[in-house]
């Protein structure tokens, strides 16, 4: 009797594991266009002179991965304020907008260099129909891919690979804190997917739908855009690669052990992890 009971648990917590073949095609699509596409509005953005370090004009300066830290605590602050008050949520659609906007400038910019006006008015056609369908969530996972291509293009092609080093470990430990010890980052989620803010990337399955921070997205494509044009390695692109190869498993995992453990988990750490190590591992080489 004890026996069947336990072999009815086991089967019924197999039932309830929410990871799938589907999960993982659909996170390994969805991975692979954004920093396909990041890589290439990197590489163009670099050609076209538009790199631009926020702190210091010497990319290889510590400073600038400090400077965005800030920024992050900064907007993280700004965020969970609003979040508390009432009637705030056109001032968070503002916010949203300025970030589409911007990032979609800059995706937009690569492909039509010489025509500002195509730029703009596809921009402005992106924010219309964000804003009259905020419902959905597709057209969110859209623009948030946009948002993350951009963003992660032209921050990665501003630093050198010691800012950028030092920019994941120092985010990848504010994750853990943010997530298991203050847990705001859970409650940002939380009003981000509630109100459908394009904060998050959402991968629906029949069993589960995840929901990824567009920093579990964006910081890879980070990693790579700096390698792939301000890299010290011999193969700067095959280095680049295999840091998205390191960050896809370790985003795997996390999204694995969301599924079986039903916690909310940072991915940050582990893509970093193996980030860094692939790295490490790259420069004794002498890769």
């Amino acid at each position: 009797m004890t026996k069947w009971a336990h072999k009815k648990e086991g089967l019924k917590k197999v039932a309830e594991d929410w990871f799938s073949a589907e999960a993982f095609s659909k996170l390994a699509v969805i991975f692979l266009a954004v920093e396909i596409l990041g890589l290439y509005v990197a590489k163009q953005l670099y050609f076209m002179g538009l790199a631009q370090p926020p702190f210091s004009e010497d990319i290889n300066n510590v400073g600038n991965a400090l400077y965005l830290f800030g920024m992050i605590i900064l907007m993280t602050i700004v965020l969970l304020v609003l979040f508390k008050l009432r009637r705030t949520k056109k001032l968070l659609w503002a916010i949203e907008a300025m970030a589409i906007f911007s990032t979609s400038v800059i995706v937009l910019s690569v492909f039509f260099p010489t025509n500002d006006y195509i730029v703009l008015a596809l921009t402005l056609l992106i924010l219309v129909w964000r804003y009259t369908h905020r419902q959905s969530v597709l057209f969110r996972d859209f623009v948030s891919l946009i948002a993350v291509a951009g963003a992660g293009a032209f921050i990665g092609i501003s630093l050198g690979l010691l800012p950028i080093l030092a920019f994941i470990i120092i985010l990848a430990t504010y994750d853990i804190i943010a997530v298991f010890y203050t847990k705001h980052m859970v409650e940002i989620g939380k009003q981000a997917t509630s109100n459908n803010f394009a904060f998050t990337v959402a991968i629906p399955t029949a069993k589960h739908t995840f929901e990824l921070g567009n920093g579990d997205l964006v910081i890879p494509l980070m990693v790579a855009s700096s390698i792939l044009v301000n890299g010290p390695f011999v193969n700067n692109g095959i280095i680049a690669g295999l840091c998205l190869g390191a960050s896809f498993i370790g985003l795997m995992s996390s999204i694995y052990t969301v599924s079986v453990k039903k916690i909310p988990l940072p991915a940050l750490p582990p893509q970093t992890a193996l980030m860094v190590i692939v790295i490490i591992i790259a420069l004794i080489l002498g890769w």
